[in-house]
């Protein structure tokens, strides 16, 4: 994905999600949100919308390229 597409995607879960981090659940400015891969891609995970949700800093580089939630983060219901 080349910066033009990340920023087009980040802008478009921004509007589907908001400013939260998908993980624990806070607000975050939108410089400070990644795009995070619920299926990473060294795990065969696409850069498809269906795939990407926004996540801090923190929380992503906890999953790293886990199947499961950071473990500092409360449950999603």
């Amino acid at each position: 994905m080349n910066p033009k597409q990340k920023k087009n995607r980040k802008k478009q879960l921004l509007a589907k999600y908001g400013n939260k981090c998908w993980w624990c659940c806070e607000s975050f400015d939108e410089k400070d949100l990644t795009l995070d891969h619920l299926l990473p891609k060294s795990k065969g995970g696409s850069d498809c919308l269906e795939n990407l949700r926004l996540a801090c800093l923190e929380c992503n580089q906890e999953r790293g390229n886990s199947l499961f939630p950071p473990s500092r983060c409360v449950k999603r219901k």
